[in-house]
């Protein structure tokens, strides 16, 4: 792990002169990919025996977070390029290394099932329109859940609810939708793809429901808590950069109507002293969550219901009160908050932007609550 952050150290003017490109675009420009990938880092997460580096947890999520500090949608293009190698452990061994054997190799996706895959000899004929598949402009593959049909009817699983497998399409199979156009995390290029009347294999075909064919402890953590905690991890990225570039704007930008520089006024040292205060509780936090998840995967312990319910509610919660301290601050800058150019600007749509991924939705501090009472805690 040391060696990838310092690769990220030797890319990080790179990254921070190109990002206000991809901020435009709304797609990291190829000088960017091209150097994510020659550095290895969409294969942080893809299994050794197809190529990648099967990083434990707590070292990858440092390199998502550092990632994310030079800039919010490269964060988010490295967080979730690797993520995608998890779904190796899914998929017979043949199959995996023909899709990740490839230096090039990177997945983009959805989890949603918006689509049908009708049952055929052989496989699956497939039709759908999926959204936000981040970084779809240089996928090598794409994945989306969908929908089993048995002729016109939906099958079901032992559970008795529909049953849900994903596909991986050739980029061949996909139509991007360029319709990406937010307000932040623009560099992601999370577009829409629509797949019509294609044939998927059985042999790639998968569904995170069944146990992995790797063995390793990565594979054993539940995919929810690999989804919370690396988002986390972006998020406490992104806010050390606004921090960073909030500190260096005090030094220079003076208080309207006075000669003072903001960092010498006591409102903006106070605001910053707490703010940096919730973002290092928020750090240490993930830090402690990620340690207990991994501590627990290597000793091949499922995690109870009370660790996922405090690791979802430990995530939700730092990620809201981080993105409450940063706007605060944003408040005492000024103009600077609202100017299109301003990477401080940029960085806090970037934060915003992350903070609406359902992963991290205050909505499930209610289930994760719940769960917390139930077991007494």
């Amino acid at each position: 792990m040391p060696e990838i952050l310092h690769r990220l150290d030797e890319l990080a003017a790179m990254f921070r002169d190109s990002a206000a490109e991809g901020d435009r675009r709304a797609r990291l420009p190829k000088a960017v990919v091209r150097a994510l990938v020659q550095h290895g880092l969409f294969r942080l997460w893809i299994p050794r025996r197809c190529g990648g580096f099967e990083l434990g947890l707590p070292e990858a999520l440092r390199i998502y977070e550092a990632a994310a500090r030079l800039d919010g949608s490269i964060g988010w293009a490295v967080m979730i390029g690797s993520g995608g190698g998890l779904f190796a452990a899914y998929l017979d061994p043949a199959t995996a290394i023909s899709i990740y054997a490839r230096p090039e190799s990177v997945i983009a996706g959805s989890g949603a099932p918006d689509g049908r895959a009708l049952r055929e000899k052989g496989g699956y004929r497939v039709n759908g329109c999926w959204r936000y598949a981040s970084g779809a402009h240089y996928a090598t593959t794409f994945t989306a859940n969908c929908l089993v049909m048995d002729g016109g009817t939906l099958v079901t699983g032992s559970d008795g609810k529909p049953l849900i497998r994903a596909m991986a399409f050739e980029p061949s199979q996909v139509t991007i939708l360029q319709v990406w156009g937010p307000t932040g995390m623009r560099g992601t290029g999370s577009e829409d793809f629509e797949v019509r009347d294609a044939f998927v294999p059985e042999s790639r075909s998968f569904s995170l429901s069944d146990a992995p064919r790797e063995t390793g402890p990565l594979y054993l953590l539940p995919f929810n808590v690999l989804t919370v905690l690396p988002v986390t991890a972006v998020a406490v990225g992104i806010a050390r950069h606004a921090l960073d570039l909030f500190s260096s704007l005090a030094h220079v930008k003076k208080v309207h109507g006075t000669g003072d520089l903001l960092m010498t006024d006591p409102v903006v040292q106070a605001t910053f002293g707490a703010a940096h205060a919730i973002w290092q509780q928020g750090k240490s936090t993930l830090d402690t969550l990620a340690h207990k998840a991994w501590d627990s995967a290597r000793a091949d312990r499922p995690l109870a219901p009370t660790d996922l319910a405090e690791i979802t509610s430990g995530c939700v919660f730092s990620v809201a009160k981080i993105r409450q301290a940063i706007a605060e601050l944003m408040a005492l800058t000024g103009m600077t908050a609202i100017q299109p150019g301003s990477e401080l600007a940029r960085a806090w749509r970037d934060y915003q932007a992350l903070a609406a991924h359902g992963s991290v939705s205050p909505r499930h501090l209610g289930a994760a609550g719940a769960q917390l009472l139930d077991a007494g805690a």
